[in-house]
């Protein structure tokens, strides 16, 4: 999985002919009123922000713990190689039903591989075959990936899940800061629509990439809502919703620079499902 990119599962395709508007659509800049979801958003106050493709620094030092209280990771470099000094993996005890398990990974330092991403993030995979996840980098954050699959360590007798945000614990945000960051969840969300709306217009003559990138975008708040419910006082501060969504535009940017590229399959399920509807007519 892609950061900012929801998994096909959990896609909707957006009615109408005409070019959609994507979910999340920021408030008007005189609407004050807060609108309720995994991470409420206020006003949209101020121009809209086109972040960064974050760098390896933003994550080197930092304890980041997943949903901000569970599994822990700090990462060190060894001359410019960045690696992992620490992880802790929190989960479920195979041996006592209902409890929790900690395991403190051994053979640290880890070893990271850098892998291909089209997302404009940086992305690596951890040398730990036990539980060899990868993840983008993002501000301050990573955003995990491991295909939907727990990792098993039989030998502690635990099971931990490393999918999902690694990042600011709950009791290092400021609470001085809540406001400000959902202000510029929303100014990230104009760059998010705005950017969608130049990648539909760049390719709504391609039939398979243009309901590709719809399905993307129509999936996309839901897929947020759904890694971000589970992150600590996500509704007082929206830490979560707003690191994914400037991984969301970061990859939308990527995605109008450089073109779209269709994973393995979907062009056929694509080709499929056009020639179901054109029976239909």
């Amino acid at each position: 999985m892609a950061a900012g990119i929801p998994p096909a599962r959990a896609q909707l395709v957006l009615p109408g002919a005409v070019a959609p508007t994507p979910e999340g659509t920021v408030a008007s800049p005189g609407q004050a009123k807060k609108r309720s979801i995994g991470g409420e958003m206020g006003a949209a106050a101020g121009p809209a922000i086109m972040p960064k493709a974050p760098t390896e620094d933003a994550i080197v030092g930092k304890i980041l713990k997943r949903d901000g209280e569970g599994s822990a990771i700090e990462f060190s470099r060894a001359g410019a190689d960045l690696q992992v000094a620490k992880v802790t993996l929190v989960g479920d005890d195979l041996r006592r039903s209902g409890e929790a398990c900690r395991v403190e990974v051994a053979g640290t330092p880890l070893k990271l591989t850098a892998r291909q991403s089209d997302t404009g993030l940086r992305r690596y995979q951890i040398a730990f075959p036990a539980c060899a996840f990868t993840f983008d980098v993002l501000d301050g954050a990573i955003l995990v990936t491991n295909e939907g699959k727990a990792c098993e360590l039989k030998d502690a007798g635990c099971r931990a899940d490393p999918e999902g945000l690694w990042g600011m614990s709950a009791d290092e945000i400021d609470p001085k800061k809540g406001e400000e960051m959902l202000g510029a969840r929303a100014r990230v969300e104009k760059t998010v629509r705005s950017t969608f709306r130049a990648l539909y217009d760049q390719n709504k003559k391609e039939k398979a990439i243009r309901n590709f990138i719809v399905k993307e975008q129509a999936g996309f708040s839901s897929w947020r809502e759904e890694v971000c419910r589970s992150y600590a006082r996500e509704p007082d501060f929206g830490y979560c919703a707003l690191r994914l969504t400037e991984a969301r535009a970061i990859a939308l940017g990527a995605q109008l620079a450089t073109g779209v590229k269709l994973p393995p399959g979907v062009a056929e399920e694509v080709a499929a499902e056009n020639t179901k509807k054109d029976a239909k007519k």
